[in-house]
């Protein structure tokens, strides 16, 4: 029935639908309150401290040569390099947990077999979750670049060629790393656990060091972001290349297709 709905009224209606539902959920859940500011301020936040702290000739020698790196050089463009590398990190891990909100909580809570009973179908309900995921990431991706440009500028930073750059590298680096959030959707669908979920992210970031150890983690999309803004060091990289970025922004699209499948095929239990 759902199916011949969608197909004289047309997806797109159906998919706006289920968006303005998903938003409305979004926008007043916890999660989103926390994650939100998290990327948005305590990142930019913390990339100008760090980088202030570095910097600070009272810092202990321990802590001064793991600051090392950021201790010299233009004050905006290190600022901007660390605020990727914090963001490449937090994005996977915020986004994770929130897709294990999104989806794993339809079926704690007992409302998956419910959306049955809607004129919208199930597979535009989870399409609709996983573009709402995306778009808010993206958002805050932006959003945290240009605070920290603006904290930069607060605390003396003047943006040159250097500091434009890293947002570049900043962004692109967000951009793949919220890409590599919706495969949590289809595991939040398949496991129908947010436990379940968070486990295979922890899991998802153990394996990811281990590949970077290995060397291995060019070529492994959950490392690229990371290594993209330096966290694994200059040479490493210089060694990412249109082929590693392209694997790795690969993921996300065939995962949103892959979790509309599968919401598509729901049982109503």
């Amino acid at each position: 029935m759902r199916d011949r709905i969608a197909t004289r009224t047309g997806w797109a209606p159906l998919l706006c639908t289920a968006w303005s539902v998903e938003f409305l959920k979004l926008r007043r859940s916890m999660m989103a309150r926390l994650i939100t500011p998290l990327l948005t301020v305590v990142v930019p936040l913390g990339s100008v401290g760090a980088v202030a702290l570095a910097r600070s000739p009272e810092l202990p020698g321990a802590a001064a040569v793991k600051f090392a790196p950021y201790a010299v050089g233009d004050l905006a463009t290190t600022q901007l390099l660390v605020a990727g590398q914090i963001l490449s990190v937090a994005l996977l891990t915020a986004g994770g947990f929130a897709a294990a909100w999104s989806y794993g909580r339809e079926f704690s809570d007992g409302t998956a077999g419910a959306l049955a009973g809607l004129a919208v179908p199930r597979r535009s309900v989870g399409l609709a979750k996983a573009l709402l995921l995306v778009t808010w990431l993206i958002g805050c991706v932006v959003v945290s670049i240009l605070v920290t440009l603006l904290l930069s500028l607060m605390v003396g930073g003047r943006p040159g060629a250097g500091a434009w750059q890293e947002a570049a590298v900043a962004i692109l680096a967000g951009l793949l790393a919220v890409g590599l959030v919706p495969p949590f959707t289809c595991v939040a669908t398949l496991t129908r656990s947010q436990l379940g979920t968070v486990g295979v992210l922890l899991g998802v970031v153990m394996v990811t060091q281990i590949v970077v150890v290995l060397g291995a983690g060019v070529w492994f999309p959950f490392a690229v972001p990371s290594l993209l803004t330096g966290m694994g060091g200059d040479e490493v990289a210089g060694q990412i290349g249109v082929g590693s970025i392209l694997l790795t922004a690969a993921v996300g699209p065939a995962s949103v297709l892959v979790v509309a499948w599968q919401w598509g095929r729901l049982s109503d239990t």
